[in-house]
This record gives C-alpha cells, sequence and structure tokens, in this order.
C-alpha cells in the first residue's frame, strides 16, 4: 500500500505500546539504603529525580512522492496518527528511566507525562514550546517539587531542514519512508562515493545486519531533553537528539520499502526507537537495559483554570 500508513501496522503499534504499559511496576523504585547493623549512622539520602515524558500522542507518517520538476519545496505526504494510552509517553518514559537507574540505581524515581489533549490544534513547530511552558505552569503550583533534586522533561523536537536522507519538517516520533531509487548525492562533506552507489544509505536488515540502499523504511525520534531547576523551574540545560534507523530487506522482491519490513518488526523498531532515543538525550550508553517504570501521573492544568 502506497503514500498512507497500513491500518494494520498502527493496530501492531498501538498493542506493542498496550504491553508495555501492562509492564509498570511500582518496584521500579530502589529502596533506601539502610544504616549498617549497630551503626547510628542515618541512612544516605536518595536523590529524588522527577521524569516527565511530553511527546505527546501524535506519531506522525511522512512518505516521499515522486514529483517532476526542480522547485520542489516539500514532495512528501504526511498524515498523523494518534496513539491511545499514553502509548509514546509510556516508552520514553521507559527509556527516560533506564538511564537513571544506570547512572543512579539507588535513586527515588517519580514519573509524569504531560496529558495528550494539552497538545490538541498546536502546530508542529510550536509543540514544544507549548509543552515546557504548560509544564511549568503546572508544576510551580506542586509543592511536592521542593523536596526534588533533578527535573528533566523530553518534549518533541522541529527540524525544518532534511538530515541525512530524512525528510524535511519532521517532528517528534514517526516514521519516514523513502520509496524511491533516484537516491540523493551524499550531504556536503561525505566521502566521495562511486556513482553507482550514489544515494545509497547504511540500512539495518530486519534480523539485524547491516546493509546498504537508495531505499529504505525508518522510525524516527526527534526531540529535546531539558533539566530544569525543580525550585525555581528555570532551564539549566537542554539537549537535541534527532535519531532514526533506517531499515531495508536486500533478500525482499517487494518494489515498496515498506512491504519488505513485517508490520510486527517495524512496530517493535518503533518503540524500541523511543525508548533508546530518551535513554540516549539522558546519557545512557549503547545498551539496551530497560527496567520498569512504577506509577505514573498526568500533569494538566486544574479544571478551573481551562
Amino acid at each position: 500500500m502506497n503514500r498512507k500508513l497500513r491500518p494494520t501496522l498502527l493496530a501492531c503499534l498501538v498493542l506493542a505500546s498496550l504491553t508495555s504499559v501492562g509492564m509498570l511496576s511500582a518496584q521500579a523504585q530502589a529502596p533506601a539504603t539502610a544504616a549498617a547493623p549497630g551503626s547510628s549512622a542515618p541512612a544516605a539520602k536518595r536523590s529524588v529525580i522527577a521524569l516527565v515524558a511530553a511527546v505527546g500522542d501524535q506519531f506522525t507518517y511522512v512518505r516521499q512522492k515522486y514529483q517532476a520538476g526542480s522547485n520542489i519545496i516539500d514532495n512528501n505526504t504526511r498524515r498523523v496518527i494518534k496513539v491511545p494510552n499514553s502509548g509514546l509517553n509510556m516508552a520514553v518514559l521507559r527509556g527516560m528511566d533506564s538511564a537513571i537507574a544506570e547512572k543512579e540505581p539507588d535513586s527515588e524515581r517519580i514519573y509524569l507525562s504531560l496529558n495528550a489533549a494539552e497538545m490538541e490544534g498546536v502546530l508542529p513547530q510550536d509543540r514544544e514550546k507549548v509543552a515546557i511552558g504548560k509544564i511549568v505552569s503546572v508544576l510551580e503550583k506542586n509543592p511536592d517539587r521542593m523536596r526534588w533534586d533533578r527535573l528533566i522533561v523530553v518534549t518533541p523536537k522541529y527540524l525544518q531542514s532534511e538530515r541525512q536522507g530524512m525528510g524535511p519538517k519532521l517532528q517528534g516520533l514517526g516514521l519516514y519512508v523513502q520509496p524511491l531509487t533516484g537516491g540523493q548525492l551524499g550531504e556536503f562533506g561525505d566521502e566521495a562515493t562511486d556513482i553507482t552507489t550514489q544515494g545509497e544509505s547504511d540500512t539495518t536488515t530486519p534480523g539485524g545486519g547491516q546493509s546498504t540502499s537508495k531505499t529504505y523504511i525508518a522510525p524516527y525520534s526527534y526531540i529535546q531533553k531539558y533539566e530544569l531547576d525543580p525550585k525555581t523551574l528555570r532551564v539549566i540545560s537542554k539537549d537535541a537528539r534527532h535519531d532514526y534507523q533506517k531499515l531495508s530487506d536486500p533478500n525482499s522482491t517487494a518494489l515498496d520499502p515498506e512491504r519488505a519490513i513485517s508490520q510486527e518488526v517495524l512496530a517493535t523498531r518503533i518503540t524500541r526507537m523511543a525508548e533508546r532515543s530518551a535513554a540516549r538525550a539522558l546519557g545512557a550508553s549503547e545498551s539496551d537495559t530497560k527496567i520498569e517504570v512504577g506509577d505514573v501521573k498526568p500533569v494538566k492544568p486544574e479544571a478551573s483554570k481551562k
């Protein structure tokens, strides 16, 4: 099927999200460090870290289309899919949590997510600014933050320009399909390549092997990580990540790369990409370490403020 997301892929993606939600457990929070027997020394204070996922529920499907002419600004079709049950925020929280667990395993983690409805109708290029603004507005009324040692927020990130063979105007979590073999020359600064391989990208096979191809389907995660001072809610630092994984199957006879990758494999890669991208945004290693996430509390304005 060309030019639109296969309905069964969305079903697989939702199923992957629901399965992940079913794994939630409050046991992820590490126990307090106890004093040694017979010792009068107090137990060491646990670091309290609040993790906030604010990527919303929008999953964007972008597919390149053939179009003649040299004055093409954006030759891609786009479709926004709503993923229910906070599936995208949950995936991001799992990644954030695994990064903190790796660095501070004894910390107490608090899990929060911005209600996706708060981002309804917001333009892609404005979602980052709106998300962080709403979070700050809500948390300034929350006295619990005074006991937090760190506050980390992940929002969608918008990128106007094309990057490494990925389409322009991408944001948040999504899927990019490059079905045309015309390809593009390497970006400025890339090493020169033989004319027969120009436009090819490094790709990954369904089994995890390495290959090259001019056509591919790529889950992506464009996110911004903020660290705020919990007491003042001032931004301490922010870092952007633009992650993707180009998939192709050199053994497939399908002419369309979207047909060459099974929907189950693709759905798994999408959720894994969201997790790993969030983990790396917080400085995690390249390992696939995952731990269960505890209770997630919604972050939304009070009803009287709407």
